[in-house]
């Protein structure tokens, strides 16, 4: 009964919304419809996505792979936007979320293949890292509609594409699974590749990092103060243990030196899982576990919902008030 009646009183208020969206329409002004000076206020939600050393190298096998929407997850928050030209705007972004990769990804290119040729599929799907991490963001971007730059047709239409880059600042924790158990465990202190053991070893990096927003966009405007729109944003970074591997393999020994017993074998069953899932022996110590050459990135397609602050401006080609 109560299903019922949420689904008749949805179906109402969308037919209300439709109405008054249609009956806006027609009854709106004879002018220029373009964007006017000023704030507006949104909030954005959609999948999120993690670009490092876990998972697939191919982006077309990132999202084609068979496993991909085992375990998707999602990112959003909320905005306020400030148009100071019809065809420019900053925005400011407060976002929340986390982003997963598996080698896992791989399995449709190693069906066939013997697990003893050394492609990258095989390599990767061998290797058997899981990685995930909790993000919270915060970025300014300056955006760009090139249709509302001049005086003309498409400066008009209610439909936009636009392009979008700034600054961002974020930060992460990072977490694996441990052997071949299902559960995931922060892993930043646990120095899976001896980072902040001095020397030779790798740094530990700061768990709050920048990184550059670089988006693209499409936004339908609903009516004078509400729009609707997707978009995509890839977030490059200047560091490479989002995900949690880069370097090269330690040692059971290299590992009890620096760590304490328990964290010591806690974090050899997250740095190295091929014996758990291969029957095979531990990884050699000092190979590759990933590619320190790479920095990592994490990305978002979202769905965008906003709403224009009721304003006094005037459209900046136009003398009439808007």
């Amino acid at each position: 009964m109560h299903t019922r009646v949420i689904r008749i009183l949805f179906v109402f208020c969308l037919i209300v919304l439709i109405s008054n969206i249609a009956v806006a329409q027609r009854n709106r002004p004879l002018r220029d419809y373009v964007e006017p000076d000023g704030w507006s206020i949104g909030m954005n939600v959609g999948m999120s996505d993690m670009w490092g050393d876990v998972g697939t190298k191919s982006f077309i096998d990132h999202y084609t792979n068979s496993r991909y929407f085992d375990k998707v997850t999602f990112m959003g928050g909320m905005f306020g936007r400030y148009s100071f030209h019809p065809c420019f705007a900053v925005r400011f972004m407060l976002n929340f979320g986390s982003v997963y990769a598996t080698d896992g990804w791989n399995y449709d290119g190693v069906k066939g293949v013997s697990l003893i040729e050394g492609t990258d599929y095989v390599q990767r799907y061998l290797r058997a890292q899981t990685a995930k991490a909790t993000i919270i963001e915060s970025s300014m971007m300056l955006e760009y509609t090139p249709r509302r730059f001049h005086v003309a047709y498409k400066a008009f239409k209610r439909r936009q594409p636009y392009i979008a880059a700034g600054l961002a600042v974020f930060h992460y924790t990072p977490y694996s699974t441990v052997a071949a158990s299902p559960t995931f465990i922060k892993t930043h202190d646990l120095s899976l590749e001896g980072q902040g053991w001095g020397g030779s070893y790798p740094k530990k990096s700061a768990r709050i990092q920048p990184a550059i927003p670089l988006g693209f966009g499409y936004r339908w405007d609903l009516g004078d103060h509400l729009n609707l729109g997707i978009e995509y944003i890839y977030r490059m970074t200047f560091f490479d243990y989002l995900d949690g591997v880069s370097g090269k393999y330690v040692s059971a020994f290299e590992f009890n030196q620096n760590m304490s017993p328990g964290n010591a074998r806690l974090a050899m069953q997250v740095a190295d899982k091929v014996p758990y899932y291969n029957n095979a022996l531990p990884s050699t110590p000092g190979t590759l576990r990933g590619n320190p050459g790479n920095n990592d990135s994490y990305s978002s397609l979202a769905i965008t919902l906003a709403y224009r602050v009721p304003t006094r401006s005037r459209i900046w080609w136009n003398v009439k008030p808007f």
